[in-house]
């Protein structure tokens, strides 16, 4: 008994003393009828947020940074900020980014809660830029709320079943979560070291997807085709900036080209499908923090 009293008392310290991750989905409002796409992604332990943000999901200025902040639980205050660049797909001059800074009241930092109100948009040296509002959810919570949807749509006999095929939430949710590459995008990454592990695979059943990599216009692949079986590719950055092109090859007998690419750099990790067609291609920019 004194043993498992012990086993419980540490599970429980052990517990408390972890790291919590929290995930929350919604919106930045600009103006009346403005709203851009904004997920945040972080973990809280003794107070302090480390993490990522997401803006426009799945848009032509997709961008990731990086989050920091803190969680008063005495005051129900809730502060954070975005303080770097992981990657975007806008034009990119990094002194140019707006960075968004959030300081409100939040009675607990659970899955029920949820994240509202003003927002600053401030540059890198300080200096003011675009601010709004920010309206957020748990995404836990979203996932269940379209889990039941789904369910009540499905079960329904006065839904056509063409109109249910045509209603998924929890598909699209996943898809606004994937990160696809599409014709003519540029992602650029501030990579952290001297190397980038481009890692190739096909994710779902292997149905032909093959494409062709250049780095700064050399040839580094012509005819490469995405296998259920991962290729790890190690492409050194010995400029400043180095370019990746991809090109889809063929179209996959089971929709396009799509074709899994994780980037790992000393630091982060990108995860993003190809959106191509026979012919199309996209490129990565790899800048070199120094």
């Amino acid at each position: 008994m004194r043993t498992v009293l012990f086993i419980l008392c540490f599970l429980q310290s052990f517990m408390s003393l972890a790291q919590s991750e929290y995930e929350f989905l919604g919106v930045i409002q600009l103006q009346e009828d403005s709203f851009i796409s904004y997920k945040i992604s972080f973990t809280e332990e003794k107070g302090t947020l480390t993490g990522h943000t997401i803006t426009d999901m799945g848009g032509p200025h997709e961008t990731k940074s990086y989050l920091s902040g803190y969680y008063d639980e005495k005051s129900n205050v809730l502060e954070f900020y975005e303080s770097g660049i992981v990657y975007t797909k806008s034009f990119v001059n990094q002194n140019d980014f707006c960075f968004l800074h959030y300081s409100g009241e939040l009675k607990r930092l659970n899955e029920k809660q949820h994240i509202s109100g003003a927002f600053k948009g401030l540059y890198s040296d300080g200096k003011e830029c675009i601010n709004g509002e920010i309206h957020l959810k748990n995404y836990g919570k979203i996932l269940k709320r379209a889990k039941k949807i789904d369910r009540k749509v499905e079960r329904s006999i006065l839904i056509s079943q063409e109109k249910k095929d045509q209603v998924h939430l929890l598909r699209d949710l996943d898809s606004i979560n994937t990160h696809r590459l599409n014709k003519n995008e540029t992602l650029s990454m501030f990579a952290e070291g001297k190397t980038i592990f481009l890692t190739v695979y096909d994710a779902g059943q292997e149905d032909g997807d093959k494409i062709a990599l250049s780095v700064n216009g050399t040839p580094l692949y012509q005819n490469l085709e995405a296998l259920s079986e991962k290729k790890v590719i190690e492409i050194p950055l010995k400029k400043s900036k180095t370019e990746l092109s991809v090109k889809a090859l063929t179209n996959g007998t089971i929709g396009g080209n799509t074709v899994m690419l994780e980037i790992r750099d000393a630091k982060n990790k990108i995860e993003t499908v190809t959106n191509l067609k026979k012919g199309e291609s996209a490129k990565f920019v790899f800048l070199r923090n120094e």
